[in-house]
């Protein structure tokens, strides 16, 4: 399939260059890389590597003097899926797979009238939104706790140390849900429309994801105050990640390919996805749509004529 690689900041913003199965991509500064950005002082003499072949797309960092980060994680050699965004110095590109799978929304079946939305929605996270994660939020309910201790998914809280211990009861945990979870069918027949916690697909590890979102547990006001980020509500993030800016998306995301959010009516989901600028949001249905009933237009009068006036004698 075709292969290209945007770009996603800078002067040549929107240049769009196509690989070759077979083919490395030099990238950097200088005219002894392939692509070269003599404008990007940031960027070394010859950055990074992309090699693409048949199955499968490396990215090699080559030595650059401040790193390559992929999905907001600095590497030096790792493999490449469609969306995944690489920051070389000042510049991001935006590595795409034409062909790739189409959008969750066109690729649905046509919903059956006696699918609930649950329904709907459990099939839809275990066949189309792998590897799948759920960040729960203990505080909402007191079963959340009790079904994370009950089942034998991998899961964690993403409080650490004393406040971590005392907060127990009340703290956001990180799960990691198999395909067959009995946990999942249990949070989207029970939770889905509560605002138990949102989901979020990510091919990292655990410890990896943990790491990420621990990150934004907590923000700084103008004032200079630290206060909880509830992020992890769904209430909150479906008014948050619009507002994000491409720079905040990318540091928000990290290695996060979507985030995927009950609507205030919990017959839609939200999936937001970043594309480099900013997230893109997409609302799939998880129920017919009810057609609006049609508007009758009022009865014809008849026109007025003085004998149709009543004698009133």
């Amino acid at each position: 399939m075709p292969i290209f690689l945007e770009v996603q900041s800078g002067p040549r913003q929107g240049q769009r260059i196509r690989l070759n199965p077979g083919q490395t991509l030099r990238v950097g500064r200088t005219p002894k890389s392939d692509l070269a950005f003599a404008e990007d002082s940031l960027m070394s003499g010859v950055h990074f590597a992309l090699e693409c072949a048949e199955s499968a797309s490396q990215l090699r960092d080559l030595n650059s003097r401040n790193g390559t980060l992929l999905n907001g994680k600095k590497v030096t050699q790792s493999a490449l899926q469609h969306g995944d965004r690489i920051v070389a110095g000042g510049t991001t590109f935006l590595f795409q797979m034409e062909g790739d799978q189409p959008p969750i929304a066109e690729a649905q079946p046509p919903l059956s009238a006696d699918a609930t939305p649950q329904d709907r929605l459990l099939s839809m996270l275990r066949r189309d939104f792998q590897p799948l994660y759920a960040i729960l939020d203990a505080a909402r309910d007191v079963k959340i706790l009790a079904l994370l201790l009950q089942h034998k998914e991998e899961y964690q809280s993403l409080y650490e140390g004393p406040d971590g211990a005392e907060l127990a009861q009340v703290a956001p945990y990180l799960v990691k849900l198999k395909k067959d979870s009995a946990l999942l069918d249990t949070l989207v027949r029970e939770g889905w429309g509560q605002s138990w916690g949102v989901y979020l697909t990510c091919p990292g590890e655990f410890a990896e994801v943990r790491r990420h979102l621990r990150h934004f547990l907590e923000v700084k006001l103008p004032d200079g105050k630290q206060v909880y980020f509830r992020f992890y509500d769904p209430r909150v993030l479906r008014t948050y990640l619009p507002t994000c800016t491409a720079e905040e998306a990318n540091q928000f995301f990290g290695p996060i390919k979507k985030y995927l959010i009950e609507d205030e009516k919990p017959v839609k989901l939200l999936q937001f996805v970043n594309q480099g600028r900013g997230p893109v949001r997409s609302a799939i249905p998880l129920a017919p749509e009810v057609p609006s009933p049609v508007e009758q237009p009022p009865p014809a009068l008849e026109p007025w004529t003085e004998d149709a006036v009543p004698n009133p004698r």
